[in-house]
Protein backbone atom coordinates (compact mmCIF):
# COMPACT_ATOMS: atom_id res chain seq x y z
CA UNK A 1 0.00 0.00 0.00
CA UNK A 2 1.19 3.56 -0.57
CA UNK A 3 2.89 4.87 2.54
CA UNK A 4 4.33 1.50 3.57
CA UNK A 5 7.99 2.46 3.17
CA UNK A 6 7.54 5.80 4.89
CA UNK A 7 5.85 4.16 7.88
CA UNK A 8 6.45 0.45 8.42
CA UNK A 9 9.52 0.21 6.21
CA UNK A 10 11.33 3.10 7.84
CA UNK A 11 10.51 1.67 11.28
CA UNK A 12 12.12 -1.65 10.36
CA UNK A 13 15.31 0.18 9.35
CA UNK A 14 15.59 2.36 12.47
CA UNK A 15 18.55 0.35 13.79
CA UNK A 16 20.17 -0.17 10.38
CA UNK A 17 22.48 2.80 9.78
CA UNK A 18 23.39 3.59 6.16
CA UNK A 19 20.60 1.33 4.89
CA UNK A 20 17.74 2.41 2.64
CA UNK A 21 14.62 0.66 1.39
CA UNK A 22 13.63 0.82 -2.27
CA UNK A 23 10.46 -0.32 -4.04
CA UNK A 24 10.91 -2.21 -7.30
CA UNK A 25 7.78 -4.16 -8.28
CA UNK A 26 7.49 -6.27 -11.43
CA UNK A 27 4.76 -5.85 -14.02
CA UNK A 28 4.03 -9.46 -14.91
CA UNK A 29 1.04 -11.62 -15.83
CA UNK A 30 0.33 -15.05 -14.38
CA UNK A 31 1.39 -17.64 -16.92
CA UNK A 32 3.80 -15.23 -18.64
CA UNK A 33 6.09 -14.32 -15.78
CA UNK A 34 9.44 -15.03 -17.46
CA UNK A 35 8.39 -13.15 -20.59
CA UNK A 36 7.31 -10.21 -18.45
CA UNK A 37 10.65 -10.12 -16.65
CA UNK A 38 12.71 -10.39 -19.84
CA UNK A 39 10.81 -7.80 -21.87
CA UNK A 40 8.97 -5.34 -19.62
CA UNK A 41 7.39 -2.18 -21.02
CA UNK A 42 8.46 -0.22 -17.97
CA UNK A 43 10.86 -0.71 -15.06
CA UNK A 44 9.70 1.07 -11.92
CA UNK A 45 12.34 2.02 -9.37
CA UNK A 46 11.22 3.73 -6.20
CA UNK A 47 14.71 4.40 -4.98
CA UNK A 48 15.69 4.78 -1.37
CA UNK A 49 18.91 6.45 -2.54
CA UNK A 50 20.56 7.39 -5.83
CA UNK A 51 23.13 4.64 -5.33
CA UNK A 52 20.41 2.03 -4.89
CA UNK A 53 18.63 3.35 -7.98
CA UNK A 54 21.85 3.12 -10.00
CA UNK A 55 22.36 -0.51 -8.97
CA UNK A 56 18.80 -1.47 -9.83
CA UNK A 57 18.93 0.29 -13.19
CA UNK A 58 22.20 -1.43 -14.09
CA UNK A 59 20.67 -4.80 -13.16
CA UNK A 60 17.72 -4.35 -15.53
CA UNK A 61 19.86 -2.96 -18.32
CA UNK A 62 22.00 -6.11 -18.17
CA UNK A 63 19.13 -8.61 -17.90
CA UNK A 64 16.31 -7.38 -20.16
CA UNK A 65 16.36 -8.23 -23.83
CA UNK A 66 14.45 -5.14 -24.88
CA UNK A 67 15.00 -1.51 -23.97
CA UNK A 68 12.32 -0.81 -21.36
CA UNK A 69 11.60 2.66 -20.14
CA UNK A 70 13.22 2.94 -16.73
CA UNK A 71 11.28 5.24 -14.43
CA UNK A 72 13.10 6.32 -11.29
CA UNK A 73 11.29 8.21 -8.58
CA UNK A 74 10.77 8.32 -4.84
CA UNK A 75 9.50 5.21 -3.12
CA UNK A 76 6.23 6.97 -2.24
CA UNK A 77 5.68 7.90 -5.88
CA UNK A 78 6.40 4.35 -7.01
CA UNK A 79 3.93 2.90 -4.50
CA UNK A 80 1.18 5.09 -5.95
CA UNK A 81 2.23 4.43 -9.55
CA UNK A 82 2.06 0.63 -9.17
CA UNK A 83 -1.53 0.63 -7.95
CA UNK A 84 -2.73 3.43 -10.22
CA UNK A 85 -1.38 1.74 -13.36
CA UNK A 86 -3.55 -1.30 -12.72
CA UNK A 87 -6.44 1.01 -11.93
CA UNK A 88 -6.09 2.64 -15.34
CA UNK A 89 -6.07 -0.75 -17.08
CA UNK A 90 -9.19 -1.88 -15.25
CA UNK A 91 -10.88 1.39 -16.17
CA UNK A 92 -10.06 0.78 -19.82
CA UNK A 93 -11.42 -2.78 -19.71
CA UNK A 94 -14.60 -1.69 -17.93
CA UNK A 95 -15.05 1.17 -20.42
CA UNK A 96 -14.74 -1.21 -23.38
CA UNK A 97 -17.37 -3.52 -21.93
CA UNK A 98 -19.69 -0.61 -21.12
CA UNK A 99 -19.52 0.50 -24.76
CA UNK A 100 -20.09 -3.10 -25.86
CA UNK A 101 -23.15 -3.42 -23.61
CA UNK A 102 -24.65 -0.30 -25.23
CA UNK A 103 -23.80 -1.51 -28.74
CA UNK A 104 -25.35 -4.93 -28.09
CA UNK A 105 -28.62 -3.19 -27.29
CA UNK A 106 -28.52 -0.89 -30.33
CA UNK A 107 -29.82 -2.36 -33.62
CA UNK A 108 -27.18 -2.22 -36.33
CA UNK A 109 -24.28 -1.37 -34.00
CA UNK A 110 -21.05 -3.42 -34.05
CA UNK A 111 -19.13 -3.27 -30.78
CA UNK A 112 -15.94 -4.58 -32.37
CA UNK A 113 -15.94 -1.92 -35.09
CA UNK A 114 -16.66 0.80 -32.52
CA UNK A 115 -13.87 -0.18 -30.15
CA UNK A 116 -11.39 -0.79 -32.94
CA UNK A 117 -11.98 2.77 -34.13
CA UNK A 118 -11.65 4.17 -30.60
CA UNK A 119 -8.40 2.28 -30.10
CA UNK A 120 -7.01 3.67 -33.36
CA UNK A 121 -6.74 7.09 -31.73
CA UNK A 122 -3.19 7.40 -30.38
CA UNK A 123 -4.50 9.09 -27.25
CA UNK A 124 -6.35 5.87 -26.40
CA UNK A 125 -4.55 2.88 -27.93
CA UNK A 126 -6.02 -0.55 -28.63
CA UNK A 127 -4.57 -2.58 -25.77
CA UNK A 128 -7.16 -3.83 -23.25
CA UNK A 129 -9.93 -2.33 -25.40
CA UNK A 130 -11.88 -5.34 -26.65
CA UNK A 131 -15.29 -6.56 -25.47
CA UNK A 132 -15.59 -9.74 -23.47
CA UNK A 133 -15.70 -10.76 -19.84
CA UNK A 134 -14.79 -8.22 -17.21
CA UNK A 135 -11.47 -8.12 -15.40
CA UNK A 136 -10.64 -10.56 -12.63
CA UNK A 137 -7.71 -12.37 -11.09
CA UNK A 138 -5.52 -11.77 -8.06
CA UNK A 139 -4.23 -8.31 -9.07
CA UNK A 140 -6.64 -6.04 -10.92
CA UNK A 141 -9.66 -6.09 -8.57
CA UNK A 142 -7.41 -6.02 -5.49
CA UNK A 143 -5.28 -3.11 -6.69
CA UNK A 144 -8.31 -1.14 -7.79
CA UNK A 145 -9.87 -1.44 -4.34
CA UNK A 146 -6.58 -0.89 -2.54
CA UNK A 147 -5.98 2.38 -4.36
CA UNK A 148 -9.51 3.49 -3.52
CA UNK A 149 -8.93 2.69 0.14
CA UNK A 150 -5.68 4.64 0.22
CA UNK A 151 -7.18 7.57 -1.68
CA UNK A 152 -9.96 7.85 0.88
CA UNK A 153 -7.45 7.71 3.72
CA UNK A 154 -5.71 10.85 2.40
CA UNK A 155 -8.96 12.69 1.71
CA UNK A 156 -9.10 12.24 -2.08
CA UNK A 157 -11.77 9.60 -2.81
CA UNK A 158 -11.03 7.61 -5.99
CA UNK A 159 -14.51 7.80 -7.48
CA UNK A 160 -13.27 6.61 -10.88
CA UNK A 161 -11.90 3.40 -9.37
CA UNK A 162 -15.10 2.79 -7.46
CA UNK A 163 -17.12 3.32 -10.62
CA UNK A 164 -14.86 0.92 -12.50
CA UNK A 165 -15.41 -1.79 -9.91
CA UNK A 166 -19.17 -1.22 -10.02
CA UNK A 167 -19.19 -1.27 -13.84
CA UNK A 168 -17.31 -4.56 -13.85
CA UNK A 169 -19.90 -6.17 -11.60
CA UNK A 170 -22.73 -4.67 -13.64
CA UNK A 171 -21.27 -6.14 -16.84
CA UNK A 172 -21.38 -9.66 -15.39
CA UNK A 173 -24.97 -9.06 -14.30
CA UNK A 174 -25.94 -7.86 -17.79
CA UNK A 175 -24.29 -10.86 -19.42
CA UNK A 176 -26.16 -13.24 -17.14
CA UNK A 177 -29.46 -11.40 -17.64
CA UNK A 178 -29.08 -11.60 -21.42
CA UNK A 179 -28.51 -15.34 -21.25
CA UNK A 180 -31.45 -15.89 -18.94
CA UNK A 181 -33.66 -14.03 -21.38
CA UNK A 182 -32.84 -16.64 -24.02
CA UNK A 183 -34.95 -19.10 -22.04
CA UNK A 184 -32.40 -21.90 -22.07
CA UNK A 185 -32.17 -24.39 -19.24
CA UNK A 186 -28.58 -25.57 -19.73
CA UNK A 187 -25.26 -23.75 -20.15
CA UNK A 188 -21.68 -24.94 -20.56
CA UNK A 189 -18.67 -22.79 -19.68
CA UNK A 190 -15.11 -23.58 -20.74
CA UNK A 191 -11.80 -21.83 -20.05
CA UNK A 192 -12.93 -20.37 -16.74
CA UNK A 193 -9.57 -19.28 -15.33
CA UNK A 194 -9.35 -15.61 -14.43
CA UNK A 195 -8.22 -14.72 -17.97
CA UNK A 196 -8.56 -16.55 -21.31
CA UNK A 197 -5.94 -19.16 -22.09
CA UNK A 198 -4.14 -18.74 -18.78
CA UNK A 199 -1.83 -21.71 -18.10
CA UNK A 200 -1.86 -21.03 -14.35
CA UNK A 201 -4.59 -22.62 -12.23
CA UNK A 202 -6.10 -19.41 -10.86
CA UNK A 203 -9.85 -18.69 -10.66
CA UNK A 204 -9.77 -15.73 -8.29
CA UNK A 205 -12.58 -13.34 -9.27
CA UNK A 206 -13.00 -15.18 -12.58
CA UNK A 207 -15.65 -13.35 -14.57
CA UNK A 208 -16.83 -16.42 -16.52
CA UNK A 209 -17.53 -18.01 -13.15
CA UNK A 210 -19.32 -14.87 -11.97
CA UNK A 211 -21.69 -15.19 -14.92
CA UNK A 212 -22.01 -18.95 -14.46
CA UNK A 213 -22.78 -18.49 -10.77
CA UNK A 214 -25.64 -16.11 -11.53
CA UNK A 215 -27.15 -18.58 -14.00
CA UNK A 216 -26.90 -21.48 -11.56
CA UNK A 217 -28.47 -19.48 -8.76
CA UNK A 218 -31.31 -18.61 -11.12
CA UNK A 219 -32.06 -22.32 -11.37
CA UNK A 220 -30.28 -23.16 -14.62
CA UNK A 221 -28.15 -26.25 -15.08
CA UNK A 222 -24.54 -25.11 -15.54
CA UNK A 223 -21.64 -27.30 -16.64
CA UNK A 224 -18.03 -26.29 -16.06
CA UNK A 225 -15.67 -27.98 -18.51
CA UNK A 226 -11.95 -27.39 -18.02
CA UNK A 227 -8.63 -29.00 -17.16
CA UNK A 228 -8.28 -30.88 -13.89
CA UNK A 229 -6.46 -28.15 -11.96
CA UNK A 230 -9.17 -25.59 -12.72
CA UNK A 231 -12.05 -27.99 -12.11
CA UNK A 232 -10.62 -28.99 -8.73
CA UNK A 233 -10.39 -25.32 -7.70
CA UNK A 234 -13.94 -24.58 -8.88
CA UNK A 235 -15.29 -27.66 -7.12
CA UNK A 236 -13.62 -26.68 -3.84
CA UNK A 237 -14.98 -23.15 -4.14
CA UNK A 238 -18.52 -23.74 -5.43
CA UNK A 239 -19.24 -27.38 -4.54
CA UNK A 240 -22.48 -28.70 -6.04
CA UNK A 241 -23.54 -25.40 -7.56
CA UNK A 242 -22.19 -26.61 -10.94
CA UNK A 243 -21.72 -29.91 -12.74
CA UNK A 244 -18.20 -30.70 -13.87
CA UNK A 245 -16.27 -32.37 -16.66
CA UNK A 246 -12.50 -32.70 -16.99
CA UNK A 247 -10.88 -31.98 -20.34
CA UNK A 248 -7.42 -32.86 -21.62
CA UNK A 249 -4.76 -30.21 -20.90
CA UNK A 250 -4.41 -27.73 -23.75
CA UNK A 251 -1.66 -25.34 -24.71
CA UNK A 252 -2.21 -21.75 -23.63
CA UNK A 253 -3.86 -19.66 -26.33
CA UNK A 254 -1.76 -16.81 -27.71
CA UNK A 255 -2.69 -13.44 -26.36
CA UNK A 256 -4.42 -10.97 -28.65
CA UNK A 257 -2.80 -7.74 -29.71
CA UNK A 258 -4.15 -5.90 -26.69
CA UNK A 259 -2.18 -8.21 -24.41
CA UNK A 260 -4.78 -8.62 -21.68
CA UNK A 261 -8.34 -8.63 -22.94
CA UNK A 262 -8.64 -10.60 -26.18
CA UNK A 263 -11.78 -11.22 -28.17
CA UNK A 264 -13.22 -14.23 -26.42
CA UNK A 265 -15.45 -17.18 -27.24
CA UNK A 266 -18.95 -17.49 -25.93
CA UNK A 267 -18.73 -20.90 -24.25
CA UNK A 268 -22.28 -20.65 -22.96
CA UNK A 269 -23.67 -20.99 -26.52
CA UNK A 270 -22.86 -24.70 -26.45
CA UNK A 271 -26.16 -26.10 -25.25
CA UNK A 272 -25.72 -29.70 -26.39
CA UNK A 273 -24.95 -32.66 -24.16
CA UNK A 274 -21.71 -31.65 -22.35
CA UNK A 275 -20.14 -35.00 -23.20
CA UNK A 276 -20.40 -34.38 -26.95
CA UNK A 277 -17.41 -32.06 -27.19
CA UNK A 278 -18.82 -29.72 -29.83
CA UNK A 279 -16.85 -26.47 -30.20
CA UNK A 280 -18.40 -23.33 -28.82
CA UNK A 281 -19.56 -20.54 -31.06
CA UNK A 282 -17.52 -17.39 -31.36
CA UNK A 283 -18.08 -14.51 -28.99
CA UNK A 284 -18.35 -12.28 -32.06
CA UNK A 285 -21.93 -11.78 -33.13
Amino acid sequence: MPGYIASTGSFLLERCPQCTLSYNPEFIAQGRIIEGLLAPDVVLIGEGSSAAGDRLQALYESCTRNAPRICRMSAASAEIMKLSLNCFITTKIAFANAIADVADRTPGADKFAILEAIGADSRVGDRCLMPGYGFGGPCFPRDNRAFGLYARSVGAPAVLGEATDAANQQHAELMARELLEEGREQFTFEDVAFRPGCPADIIEESQPLEVAKRLAKAGRRVYIRDRKGIIDLVRRTYGRLFEYEYTAPAAAAPEASNGLHPSQKRPWQEMTDPTMGNPSSSYRR
